[in-house]
């Protein structure tokens, strides 16, 4: 009697648990509308890092939502932004020098006018650094005359555009710089810096991190720091930077609060795709933030608090979760409203 009760109650867990896997398959069928996307493809440009989260939003999107993402190669932001322009990508990362000129049609997208592009997801913030050592001479952006350095990564266009404002802001002139070289790893800077071989280099990236901690270890390393009025002045010619603070003690040399220039890249998608699913995976990414962070270490440095700093529009299926969340502000609607009016775009 009590071998057919056992058998009986097993036979009732197994159908309840079939009957409860059924229902939660049948539930995610019924949850994704059928006027969304079957599939998105997001372009990461040429580096791992974007390659890697884009991969891992595309494993949460299929997970969570039933769309499969598609990480996608491009030759960088410019080519992501015309594929999300002729309609052939989705989404994609696209630095902010790219973004502010394919918004409004300017610059190298004069060819094909305006790209439907929106903001959905901002990246992690980067500090524009100007790093050099304790007894270089250095103490400003005005002291490089005469100086050498390494001024830019090869390839990084965003760094031209902000050396290129930084050095107007503080009135002094590339022909005043004894030399100035192009990088394409930060250990060559690095070891340049130790070695005195140069006085200063200019890297972008977040705080702290192991190749500024690995120098303040070694040697007397400074970040220069840049005041209100100077970014102000940077700002003009760069509208989509941002000031941050590296705090002090963050280095052993540095004991008091640096300010930067700073930008973010950021994640836009066509602003025709529907605001109901832009709006879940902007949820489905900080509800499921812990799974996120675990696709790329950069991903930690990501946080919804971004909309307050980006000069960009944003899709309103995003906007709609952001202000749920109370970080998009009537100080973010008015800015939206502006940015759509340089383009004459309802949304």
């Amino acid at each position: 009697m009590r071998g057919r009760e056992h058998k009986l109650m097993f036979v009732g867990m197994a159908v309840l648990l079939t009957v409860t896997m059924l229902a939660a398959g049948t539930l995610m069928c019924a949850e994704k509308p059928a006027h969304w996307p079957k599939t998105v493809s997001i372009g990461s440009g040429t580096g791992t890092t974007y390659y890697a989260i884009a991969g891992g939003m595309g494993k949460m999107m299929e997970k969570y939502l039933g769309v499969p993402g598609i990480p996608t190669k491009t030759s960088g932001g410019e080519e992501t932004a015309r594929l999300i322009h002729s309609g052939n990508l989705d989404m994609g990362f696209i630095t902010p020098d790219v973004g502010y000129d394919a918004y409004r049609g300017i610059g190298n997208f004069k060819d094909i006018g305006p790209a439907p592009i929106r903001v959905f997801l901002q990246d992690f913030p980067l500090h524009y650094n100007l790093i050099t050592l304790e007894g270089s001479g250095i103490k400003s952006w005005s002291d490089l005359q005469g100086k050498s350095g390494y001024y830019r990564s090869r390839g990084s266009s965003v760094m031209e555009f902000l050396w290129d404002a930084s050095l107007d802001a503080y009135g002094v002139k590339g022909k005043d710089i004894k030399n100035t070289m192009k990088y394409d790893r930060a250990s060559e800077w690095i070891d340049a810096i130790k070695t005195g071989k140069v006085d200063f280099a200019l890297d972008c990236g977040f705080h702290p991190a192991a190749k500024w901690m690995e120098l303040a270890t070694t040697h007397p390393m400074k970040i220069i720091h840049v005041d209100d009025a100077h970014l102000a002045k940077i700002q003009e010619k760069l509208p989509w930077v941002f000031p941050l603070t590296i705090r002090g003690g963050t280095y052993k040399t540095m004991p008091e609060d640096v300010q930067t220039a700073a930008f973010a890249v950021v994640v836009d998608c066509r602003k025709d795709l529907p605001d109901d699913f832009v709006y879940e995976v902007t949820k489905m990414i900080w509800t499921h933030f812990d799974e996120f962070k675990t696709y790329h270490p950069v991903c930690k440095f990501f946080g919804p608090e971004a909309v307050t700093r980006t000069n960009f529009a944003y899709h309103p299926g995003a906007m709609k979760y952001y202000k749920e969340k109370g970080v998009w502000t009537k100080k973010e609607d008015e800015r939206q409203a502006k940015l759509l009016s340089e383009v004459g775009a309802a949304k």
